[in-house]
């Protein structure tokens, strides 16, 4: 199934998206800024003032950080992160997201993680797009916030429970599937 999901994107991106370079090259260039930003601007938070700041760093920061890496591609419709274990409400997944994502999690195997899929779909509004999903798998450094037991501290906990009161993305372990990033094309 993967596999003909592929095929039928790779078709579809050389017609739509002729004058320029393909949504996976796009998708893949977008979801590794997101990604290392992210990771980068958390490690330091947690290096120079805790962990705790981290916590409030993504409630008020990495929305407007993925929409500024959006705002870099004008090719981009648009750039989130989902999940099927949520912190931040607005992160939820919409069906095609969550079938993605339960598909990549039945089959999961750390050592080898799934390549990026791209998805045909029509929006709500009737408008076609095209979605590219990368996976985030769990690293040891997600532990502090995303882990369980004596990985995460009472004072992370503390922070979770007072910016994120519905969390649901704890208790991973490093190498699981975290969820994913989701660049959004316009079809033509």
């Amino acid at each position: 199934m993967p596999r003909r999901i592929g095929i039928a994107a790779g078709f579809l991106a050389v017609t739509a998206f002729a004058a320029g370079p393909a949504p996976q090259e796009i998708g893949d260039e977008v979801a590794g800024r997101l990604f290392a930003n992210l990771m980068t601007t958390l490690q330091e938070k947690i290096a120079t003032e805790g962990p705790e700041a981290a916590i409030a760093y993504c409630r008020l920061e990495a929305l407007p950080l993925t929409a500024q890496v959006a705002e870099e591609f004008p090719s981009v419709k648009n750039v989130r992160r989902t999940a099927l274990r949520i912190r931040n409400p607005v992160n939820g997944p919409d069906a095609a997201d969550r079938s993605v994502l339960e598909e990549w999690l039945n089959a999961w195997n750390p050592a080898a993680p799934p390549k990026p899929v791209m998805k045909e779909l029509t929006a709500e509004d009737g408008t076609k797009e095209v979605r590219y999903y990368r996976p985030v798998p769990v690293m040891s450094a997600c532990l502090t916030c995303h882990g369980s037991g004596d990985e995460i501290s009472p004072n992370v906990r503390a922070a979770i429970g007072r910016d994120y009161p519905q969390d649901e993305a704890v208790d991973f372990h490093e190498g699981d599937l975290r969820g994913a990033i989701v660049v959004t094309f316009q079809a033509d």
